[in-house]
This record gives structure tokens, sequence and C-alpha cells, in this order.
């Protein structure tokens, strides 16, 4: 064990020497949720404000006063839209879409005949876009008004056509909680993790061999279990650091976001990064290893960057796998890695308690890839000082 300190306490003087891995995984750590949450709180906001907004811009309301009558009586705002709207929405300068009514819009009413109106934005421009959905909802309400009105003037009484009476009962544990817009969350942290020990990783192995200290410090009399221990601490050691510097910045994150909705939803405790931390610390080992392996066959840093890559393009693509289950996830989602974890955290956002079964699952398949990988590396490391 003395061997495999010394490679271990050799290792972590050069991963904290080397500005690019720290650079990475500080950037990594410590501003990749707080960034995240600040988005989704303006982007929040936004939708939200033009929720409250109560106005609707509106060309050519003299022609739907009884349009225009329902808007008043709804408690909005009718405001005449500029006659260049169209350059000023592609500008960004107006904000809400307008609402285009033709001149024969009361006549055709008056006649029974369907009358049409647009909704008139830019999709590149955002807000205006978040004013759609508001808008449409207040012209369904119209259309619905209009057509129960003529079902009256006609003597139909509007209860022949509502015969059922349709309600929605939510369903949901006491203590659940949302995380619908904080679904992004776990693959950030994921990312996080594979991207704060892969420039470790290569420079133990890759970096190291262009460098042409390598094959000097396999000469040493040491094994290749021993090297490969020490090796694997230190990029371990700063692949956990990450997901513990990750996990507590959310506690800071938290007094970025000045969106209540966001805010309600996420609610982030200590009891939380504990089970952050149970699930991860394995994985961040785990990777630490499959790092190294894939790293040592490679002759120069930039081969070994190219192939971990690689690696890293896995964690976005296991977790879009659930999209193709909806409703209930398969059991044997718990078998997969970076999939199992995703899972768990989400189950954590929710405030739901983790099954002692997924848990003891998801390390076993992390024990398994670490010893794997580690029986690979030592291989690969007895065979270099044979020769």
């Amino acid at each position: 064990m003395r061997a495999s300190l010394a490679i271990l306490r050799k290792e972590l003087r050069d991963a904290l020497r080397d500005r690019r891995t720290l650079l990475v995984a500080l950037i990594s750590s410590l501003l990749g949720v707080p960034l995240m949450l600040l988005i989704f709180s303006v982007v929040l906001s936004q939708v939200e404000s033009q929720e409250e907004k109560r106005s609707v811009m509106v060309i050519g309301i003299e022609h739907a006063r009884g349009l225009e009558n329902f808007i008043a009586r709804q408690g909005y705002k009718l405001k005449t839209a500029p006659p260049d709207y169209e350059a000023k929405s592609q500008s960004k300068e107006l904000d809400q879409p307008v609402l285009l009514i033709p001149d024969d819009f009361d006549d055709k009413l008056a006649a029974g005949d369907k009358a049409t109106v647009e909704i008139a934005y830019d999709t590149s421009n955002r807000p205006a876009e978040f004013g759609v959905r508001p808008l449409r909802r207040l012209l369904d309400a119209y259309a619905q008004e209009t057509a129960t009105m003529g079902l009256l003037m006609r003597g139909v009484s509007i209860e022949l056509l509502q015969r059922i009476d349709v309600r929605e009962r939510h369903l949901k544990k006491p203590d659940e909680r949302k995380a619908t817009v904080t679904t992004m969350l776990p693959m950030m942290v994921l990312m996080a993790i594979v991207l704060g020990g892969m420039y470790a990783a290569i420079d133990t192995t890759a970096g190291e061999r262009e460098r042409g200290s390598l094959e000097p410090l396999m000469m040493n009399p040491v094994n290749g279990w021993q090297l490969t221990i020490g090796k694997w601490g230190a990029v371990a050691i700063v692949g956990m650091g990450v997901v513990v510097l990750t996990i507590f910045s959310f506690f800071p994150s938290q007094w970025l976001i000045h969106n209540e909705t966001l805010r309600a939803e996420f609610q982030f405790n200590f009891k939380d990064a504990m089970g952050f931390l149970f699930v991860l610390l394995p994985l961040a080992a785990s990777m630490a290893a499959i790092q190294i392996a894939v790293s040592l066959d490679c002759k120069s840093y930039k081969e070994a960057q190219v192939r971990n890559q690689l690696v890293t393009m896995f964690i976005p693509f296991v977790s879009l796998v659930p999209i193709l289950f909806p409703g209930r996830e398969p059991a044997w989602f718990q078998w997969v890695p970076v999939l199992a974890q995703n899972q768990m955290m989400n189950q954590v956002l929710k405030g739901e308690t983790l099954s002692p079964l997924a848990v003891g699952i998801a390390f076993l398949v992390c024990a398994l890839m670490s010893l794997f990988s580690l029986a690979y590396i030592s291989q690969k490391m007895r065979r270099v000082v044979m020769h």
C-alpha cells in the first residue's frame, strides 16, 4: 500500500498543478447548476409575466364589437398595435403577439358563418411566443361563449350538450414535490462528473506518455496493481470532489431563483444532498476507472481526449431513453449505469424515498465496472513494466 499511496500523492499533486483540469472541474461543478437554475428562473418568469400582463395587442378591433366587449369583461386592456408591428416583433421591440381581425368579422358571425382571426408573432421572439397561449385561451373562451349564446337564441338548452360532467382528481403522495422544471438537473450533474474527472484521467495516462514520464514511472519496483490503484485513486478523488462541489452548489443556487413557482418546485435540503452523494459517488469512482482504461492505449493527449468525448456522448443519449417508455419505467433501468442514477436523482428531487434494492443494484453495477476496468489497466501496466 505504501507504493500505491506514494503514486496517489504524486498523481494528486500533478492534477492540482494542471490548470486545465482544475478549471474544468471548478467550472463544471460550481457554475453548471447555478447557471441552469438561473436560466430556468428567467424563462419561467417571462412566461408568467405574459400570463399576468392582462393586455391584448390588436389591429381591427372596431370590426369585432362583441369580442371587444368580451375581452374587456375578462379584465384585459386592449391596445392598438403599431402599423409596423412585423418589423418591431422581428427586432424584439414588441414583446406581445398581435391579434389581427378582418373587416368582415362581425358580418360573418351575424350570418352564421365561421370567422377567422390571426395571431401574428415572430417565432424567434420568445416573449411574444410566450404570450400566444393566454391569447388563444381567451379566444377559445369567446368562441365557446358565442356558440352558447347562439344556441340559447335558438331555444336550445346548453345542458342538452353537456350531459356528462367531467372532473379531475389528482393523485400524488402527500410528501411528493414537483420537479417538472428541474428535470434537466440530473443530466447536468452527470455531465459534470464525467468532465470533472476526464482531464485528470487523460493527464495521468496519455499526458504522461506524451511528456515521456509514464515509462520511467513504470520502471520503479512496483507491480501493475500498485500503479493502477494509485492512479485510479487520484482520478477518483478528483471526480468525487467534483460531485461534492456540484451537489453543494445546489444550496447557493437557490438564492438565484427569483421565480416563486420554481422556488416552490426546487426544494433541496441536506437530506437530498446526502441522497445524491450516496447515488453518485460510486458512479464517479467507476467513471474514473473507465476513463483511465480508455486513455491508457492512446499515444497522445488529443487522441485520448477524442476517445473520452465519445464516452461523454453516452450521458445525454442514455438520459433520453426514458422518453421511449412514457409512464411506468421498466425494471431493467436499475441495471443500466447513468440511467439508474438519473432515475434515482429524479426521485430525490420529487421527494420520494429511494429503494434500497435500486441503490444496491446501482452500487453493484458500479463496483463491477470499476473492477473490470482496473483489471484491464493492471494488465496493461504489468505488460509495459515487463517489457
